[in-house]
C-alpha cells in the first residue's frame, strides 16, 4: 500500500515540484493544501502517512497542523527557504 503524503506549501510552484516527485517515487500526495486551514482541515481529517509542512504560509505559521499531527501520531517534516535565525 503506497504512503499517503501531506502537503501543506503556499508557494503553488513549489507544491508542485514536490507532489510530482512524491509521485514519480509512487507516494500517494494530500493535498497540496496552500493556505493554514485547509492544512488543518486536512491533518485533522485524512488519513496519513507523513507530511511536508512549509513553516511560513502567507505570513501565517503551520505550528498548529503541526500540532494536530503531533496529536495522531503522524510524523512530518517542516520544509522552509529561512535559515535558523529566521523562523
Amino acid at each position: 500500500m503506497a504512503c499517503r503524503v501531506l502537503i501543506v506549501e503556499d508557494e503553488m510552484m513549489v507544491a508542485m515540484l514536490v507532489e510530482d516527485m512524491l509521485v514519480d517515487m509512487g507516494f500517494i500526495v494530500v493535498g497540496p493544501a496552500y493556505r493554514l486551514g485547509d492544512g488543518l482541515r486536512l491533518a485533522k481529517s485524512e488519513t496519513l502517512d507523513v507530511a511536508v509542512l512549509d513553516v511560513n504560509l502567507k505570513g501565517a505559521r503551520s505550528f498548529p497542523i503541526a500540532t494536530v499531527l503531533t496529536e495522531r501520531g503522524i510524523p512530518f517534516v517542516f520544509a522552509t527557504g529561512y535559515g535558523t535565525t529566521d523562523v
